[in-house]
C-alpha cells in the first residue's frame, strides 16, 4: 500500500487484504471506544454540575422565599393530577390572585386533549 502527502510516500507492506480489513476495524473501534469514553465522561461532568445537595435547595428556597415577602407575592407549586407534570404558580399574598402561572392553563388543557387523543388512537389501533 502507498500512502503519499504531497512531496511524501511512503510504502507500507500489507501481507494480504484481510490484514488491511482488520487494521481498518482496529482503528474503527478505537476511535468509536475513544468517543463513547469522551462522552460518558462529559455526561458524569453535567451530572455532578447538575446534582445539589439539600442545603444549597434549602438555601435557594429560603432566599426565594425571602424575595417574595418583599413583593408580598408568594411561589406555589403544584403537581398537576392528570399530567403528573409541576405546575408554579406566582400568587398575591392580599388577594390571592394568580399572577403568573407557568404552564399556562391553555397548555394544561392542549395537553390533556393530545393525551386523550393519544389515548382513543392507541385503543382503535389495538
Amino acid at each position: 500500500m502507498r500512502i503519499s502527502s504531497n512531496d511524501i510516500k511512503v510504502d507500507v507492506p500489507v501481507a494480504n487484504p484481510d490484514q488491511q480489513v482488520v487494521l481498518q476495524k482496529q482503528v474503527q473501534e478505537g476511535t468509536l471506544q475513544k468517543f463513547q469514553r469522551e462522552a460518558q465522561e462529559q455526561t458524569q461532568s453535567m451530572q455532578e454540575k447538575r446534582e445539589l445537595s439539600s442545603e444549597e435547595l434549602q438555601k435557594l428556597m429560603e432566599e426565594i422565599k425571602r424575595k417574595f415577602d418583599t413583593l408580598n407575592k408568594y411561589l406555589r407549586i403544584d403537581i398537576d393530577r392528570d399530567l403528573d407534570i409541576p405546575v408554579a404558580k406566582i400568587i398575591e399574598r392580599d388577594t390571592n390572585r394568580v399572577i403568573r402561572q407557568i404552564p399556562p392553563d391553555y397548555l394544561l388543557e392542549l395537553m390533556k386533549k393530545i393525551d386523550q387523543l393519544l389515548g382513543i388512537l392507541l385503543q382503535k389501533e389495538a
